[in-house]
């Protein structure tokens, strides 16, 4: 009997490697999916509005009519000192309730990265309250004259407003944070709405923030986000 050419155990062995190869191709893929889009989802807790006596006042008066502003903005700080540190992947403005709500997430290395940055002895842990985040309005003390209107003049007044509370929930990947801020309006007068980061451990104002991303700027266009069932809910009880 014929032994098998050596050229067909070669055939075999190049359509095995060429299948795990495509196998391994596939699971690579699938996992990059999973980390960009499933991983990247709004924990439930933090898919609903926080309720506080604030905001349920604002609803007694205007119901399901109460508005949720938002706008086109960057999610991601982009600097090269915090390149994808920090994000808001979902924020809102509620006028009625003089509010504004902030989702701030990041993940695990931003945790390794704050312990290299600060030469830490322990990378700091999960789930705490670890940064320091505030709202900054830039508002124009003469709206008379726009022209003016340049980083550092005397013409432009700035606000920053401490949270009044929040919830924290954390993933494999992530942790979330909603905060709310109490008292802060947009007026006519209102040019921009920064959400600023700093580290506690190294919390000073006048120093640049460790991120910062903007949630407003008067040139952009409201974009209007609906109550959900969740919402409505939580607003009820």
């Amino acid at each position: 009997m014929a032994k098998p050419r050596k050229s067909f155990y070669l055939w075999i062995a190049g359509k095995a490697l060429y299948w795990l190869l495509g196998f391994g191709i596939f699971l690579m893929t699938a996992f990059l999916l999973w980390r960009i889009y499933f991983s990247g989802l709004l924990p439930k807790e933090m898919k609903r509005l926080a309720v506080n006596d604030e905001l349920k006042a604002a609803y007694a008066v205007h119901g399901d009519e109460i508005k949720l502003l938002t706008q086109e903005q960057g999610t991601h700080t982009r600097t090269e000192e915090n390149y994808g540190y920090f994000a808001v992947p979902r924020f809102v403005f509620i006028p009625e309730a003089n509010q504004v709500q902030v989702i701030f997430r990041y993940n695990n290395s931003t945790l390794k990265y704050t312990q290299q940055k600060y030469e830490l002895a322990e990378r700091p842990p999960r789930g705490e309250e670890i940064f320091d985040v505030s709202l900054v309005s830039v508002c124009d003390l003469t709206p008379e004259d726009k022209a003016d209107n340049v980083d550092g003049s005397e013409t432009l007044g700035k606000t920053r407003v401490a949270p009044t509370s929040y919830e924290v929930t954390t993933t494999k990947l992530y942790t979330y944070f909603c905060y709310t801020f109490d008292g802060v309006s947009v007026t006519p007068e209102t040019i921009t709405v920064f959400f600023d980061i700093y580290y506690k451990g190294d919390l000073d104002y006048d120093k640049p923030a460790y991120g910062t991303l903007r949630l407003y700027h008067n040139e952009e266009p409201w974009q209007t986000v609906k109550l959900t069932a969740r919402d409505r809910k939580a607003l009820g009880e």
